[in-house]
């Protein structure tokens, strides 16, 4: 058996709503909500993180993914 070492890439997007005071706020706010879950997890909340989650309405617009290289590792 070989090994391998793959390229890949995944990109998901769609909308989030927030209350916040203005638009840096707002910003200030999904920028950390997308380090701590992810776009993934806005999107699609796993259960535990549900209660938090649910007063954002989040919708997954698009989404792309790909391999794009794969080279033998010796």
């Amino acid at each position: 058996m070989k090994k391998f070492r793959l390229s890949i890439t995944e990109e998901i997007g769609g909308y989030i709503e927030v209350n916040a005071q203005d638009a840096t706020h707002a910003e200030t706010l999904v920028e950390d909500l997308l380090d701590e879950y992810g776009a993934d997890r806005l999107f699609y909340p796993i259960p535990e993180d549900k209660q938090v989650l649910s007063k954002y309405h989040t919708r997954h617009t698009h989404g792309d993914r790909g391999v794009f290289g794969c080279e033998e590792i010796k």
